[in-house]
């Protein structure tokens, strides 16, 4: 065999024996992937099912109130979000004589919003009776992701209201805040 010929069958020879000692040192390899994906939730309120944001309470408003008046309405505040919340209320009024005289309150819970379902809740008054000036759920009320209350409102001009109250207005605008728990 000449020496050219030699070189490369011990080339060859070493070559593959090259690969034969790679190849009993390989391993098995795999992978994987995962994929995440995140979205926000909501907080949105609404009253009686307005989504507006600023809902006409017309149903509480009375007009031509005469001592010993009593007017009941109910509101159905509703957490239409994704996200557990607590909501409160604050209430402005536009004249302070009529809307100092004004008893407020408020109850959750009546199967009927008048006289009979309002009295039998006192145990779960929401607003207590007091004057419409100062009205407000101060302390937070839970509601969780798409569910609602229903608020039974009662408003009424006392027995005991005097001359000074006759023939004057005043506007209440009830604001509900909705925050995330």
């Amino acid at each position: 065999m000449n020496t050219s010929k030699k070189i490369r069958v011990i080339a060859a020879l070493g070559s593959l024996s090259g690969a034969v000692w790679a190849g009993t040192f390989a391993t098995f390899t795999d992978s994987a992937t995962s994929a995440s994906t995140f979205s926000s939730g909501t907080v949105d309120m609404e009253l009686n099912d307005d989504a507006t944001d600023a809902y006409s309470f017309a149903s509480l408003s009375t007009s031509n109130m005469k001592p010993g008046d009593v007017k009941y309405a109910a509101l159905k505040v509703e957490n239409a979000g994704s996200i557990a919340s607590t909501y409160t209320m604050t209430s402005a009024e536009s004249e302070a004589v009529l809307s100092g005289q004004l008893q407020l309150g408020a109850v959750t819970g009546a199967t009927t919003c008048d006289a009979a379902g309002y009295a039998a809740l006192t145990t779960t008054v929401v607003i207590a009776n007091g004057s419409l000036a100062s009205a407000a759920i101060s302390t937070a009320r839970p509601l969780a992701a798409a569910t609602s209350e229903l608020l039974c409102f009662k408003v009424e001009l006392p027995t005991a209201s005097g001359d000074t109250f006759q023939g004057l207005t005043t506007t209440s605008t009830f604001t509900f805040s909705l925050t995330q728990a």
